[in-house]
C-alpha cells in the first residue's frame, strides 16, 4: 500500500517485538488515513503510533473512526478521564498484571483495546503484550489439540438486587430466568437460592481477523493474579489442569513483549487476539496512560458479530431481552 505522509516511516513486527510501528515524525494524530491504519491492523493485529501530536480530543477524535461504540471497564482503581467516562485511566495501583484480554470474563468483550500515554512512569511499569495466535502456535501440539476440543466456563453468582438494577424486574421467578436464559448472552441457573449467570466460549479461539486459532482468555489472570482455580473451568464444570495452566504460560511468557512508554505513544491492540499486562509500577502518579475499549466499526458486512446487541448499545434490556437492531429502533 502506498503510504502518505503522516504514514512514511512503518517499521514491521521483527523479532521480539510484536506489532508493527508507525512513526508520526511530529504529524498530525488526525492526518492518518484511517484505511492504511485498518489494513495493518487486519494484518498484524497490534500496531504502535508513536511521535504523533494529539491532545485528549484529538485521541478521541481518531479512536472514534475505527469504532462504532465503546464499552467502560467497571473495575475499581480506574479514573474517568472524559465526561462520557469512555476514556479512562488504566488502573492505578502499583502491582503487576498478567497477560489477559480485555474484559474476556464477560460476553461483550470489546474488539478493540487503545493505550494512550499521556505521562510516561519515571521507571519500570512497562505494558506488556502477547500475540495469541503465536501463543496457541507455540503450545506443543497434542496440547494445542485436546485445547481446540474444549470451552472455558465462566460461571458467576447473579445477586437478586441486579435484575432490578440492570432490568428493572423484580427477583426474577423461573419462567422468567428461562427467558432470559433464551434470550440473554448468559445461560442463568437457580441453585440452593441462589442465581447463577454463565458462558461458555472455545478455550482457542477465531480472532476477528484471522483463520488462526489464538489463545485469550481469563484463565492466567485468575490463576496469577486472583490465585483461584475455581473460575475460569472446563466447559463441563471441571477443573483446568495446571500442568496446562503452566504450559501455556511458560509459551506465552516466552512471547511477551514489554513496551517502554514514551510521551504520546498509541497502543492499538486487536483484543480478540492479543493479551496486555504490565509490570510493577514504581511510582504511580508518575504513569498517566488513557484507555478506550471500543468495538470495530470495520467488521465485513457479512459477518455474524455485526448483529450482537452491545455494539449498539449499553442498555442491558437490550442485551439481556435479545432486542434486535431493528426492533430497539422500533421501540424508539
Amino acid at each position: 500500500m502506498p503510504p502518505n505522509q503522516a504514514m512514511s516511516h512503518i517499521q514491521l513486527p521483527e523479532g521480539p517485538t510484536p506489532y508493527a510501528t508507525l512513526n508520526g515524525s511530529g504529524a498530525a494524530l488526525g492526518d492518518i488515513e484511517a484505511g492504511d491504519v485498518i489494513e495493518l491492523f487486519k494484518t498484524h493485529g497490534a500496531l504502535l503510533l508513536r511521535d504523533f501530536a494529539y491532545d485528549l480530543a484529538g485521541f478521541r477524535a481518531f479512536t472514534g473512526q475505527f469504532c462504532c461504540r465503546f464499552v467502560r471497564n467497571e473495575s475499581g482503581k480506574r479514573e474517568q478521564v472524559s465526561a462520557d467516562g469512555t476514556t479512562q485511566s488504566v488502573n492505578l495501583g502499583r502491582e503487576a498484571f498478567p497477560l489477559h484480554p480485555e474484559l474476556s470474563r464477560v460476553p461483550w468483550r470489546p474488539d478493540i483495546a487503545w493505550f494512550a500515554c499521556a505521562q510516561p512512569p519515571a521507571s519500570r511499569g512497562e505494558t506488556l503484550v502477547c500475540d495469541g495466535v503465536a501463543t496457541a502456535a507455540g503450545l506443543d501440539a497434542d496440547t494445542r489439540a485436546y485445547l481446540a476440543t474444549r470451552s472455558v466456563l465462566y460461571r458467576e453468582e447473579t445477586p437478586l438486587g441486579a435484575f432490578t438494577d440492570w432490568l428493572g424486574i423484580p427477583p426474577p421467578d423461573d419462567a422468567t430466568l428461562a427467558a432470559l436464559s433464551v434470550n440473554s448472552p448468559f445461560l442463568f441457573q437457580r441453585a440452593e437460592g441462589r442465581i447463577f449467570r454463565s458462558f461458555t466460549a472455545p478455550f482457542l479461539h477465531r480472532p476477528l481477523f484471522t483463520d488462526q486459532p489464538a489463545f485469550g482468555n481469563f484463565l492466567l489472570f485468575a490463576r496469577r493474579m486472583l490465585r483461584t482455580r475455581q473460575f475460569p473451568l472446563f466447559e463441563d464444570g471441571s477443573l483446568i489442569a495446571d500442568e496446562i495452566c503452566d504450559e501455556i504460560a511458560r509459551v506465552s511468557d516466552g512471547l511477551t513483549a514489554a513496551h517502554r512508554w514514551r510521551t504520546g505513544d498509541i497502543l492499538m491492540l486487536d483484543n480478540s487476539r492479543f493479551m496486555h499486562g504490565r509490570n510493577p509500577v514504581d511510582d504511580p502518579d508518575s504513569r498517566v496512560i488513557w484507555t478506550q475499549f471500543g468495538y470495530a466499526a470495520f467488521l465485513r458486512a457479512d459477518d455474524p458479530r455485526r448483529e450482537q446487541p452491545w455494539r449498539h448499545t449499553d442498555d442491558p434490556r437490550a442485551i439481556f431481552f435479545g432486542l434486535s437492531p431493528d426492533s430497539r429502533a422500533a421501540a424508539h
